[in-house]
């Protein structure tokens, strides 16, 4: 799917959340004004661990995850020394397989790094979840819970989190199932990084 096909499949969504933070949609009473508020809070203390315990390292990405069914919503990243310590002790030169080991959450040596702290964003999301396929809502509920996710993001590289190395760092969303998880990562990638950053991103398995 084009990127201009994303966009229209998302646009709706997230304007309305993004820009005037509104939902109304049948059946959905989830509160994502307050979802997004506990999902900054969480995350920045988990980033904010992470970074501290381990100064000398160098992040090239911060990401949050999700799963298809939308009961949870983790936090990831991973670091340049890290990324080049594991495909050393792998072996690993090829080109493309060196390039699923940078940008595969799933090999990430922080993936869920402060799971903790997202305990109770856990608890409520599933919850919400159930309740918004029992009533029918689903698709529109994760459109929704996607847009959370991208503008918490948002809203904390807006305060200045990421610091000096921000040109460096490449902001996005995704998920564990791999059916969606390309769709979200490119879409959000545009939306959360300069055109720089995200044209690179964009073509990271691409060229190789």
């Amino acid at each position: 799917m084009s990127c201009k096909e994303l966009e229209k499949k998302y646009f709706y969504h997230s304007f309305i959340f993004i820009t005037l933070g509104l939902f109304s949609y049948k059946e959905d009473f989830m509160d994502y004004i307050k979802f997004t508020k506990d999902l900054v809070a969480a995350t920045k203390i988990s980033f904010n661990e992470l970074i501290k315990q381990n100064k000398h390292e160098t992040f090239y990405t911060f990401i949050l995850y999700t799963d298809s069914d939308c009961y949870t919503v983790l936090p990831s990243a991973n670091s340049i020394e890290k990324y080049t310590e594991k495909v050393a002790k792998k072996g690993i030169t090829d080109p493309k397989r060196m390039v699923g080991y940078k940008w595969y959450i799933g090999e990430w040596a922080y993936e869920s790094y402060g799971a903790n702290n997202f305990n109770e964003v856990c608890r409520n999301l599933s919850t919400e979840s159930q309740a918004a396929n029992s009533n029918g809502s689903f698709l529109d509920f994760k459109k929704n819970i996607h847009a959370c996710m991208i503008n918490a993001l948002s809203q904390i590289d807006k305060e200045g989190f990421f610091g000096s190395n921000r040109d460096n760092v490449v902001l996005f969303i995704s998920s564990t199932d791999y059916d969606e998880s390309l769709e979200l990562e490119d879409y959000s990638a545009k939306i959360l990084n300069n055109k720089e950053i995200y044209d690179l991103f964009i073509n990271r398995y691409i060229n190789i």
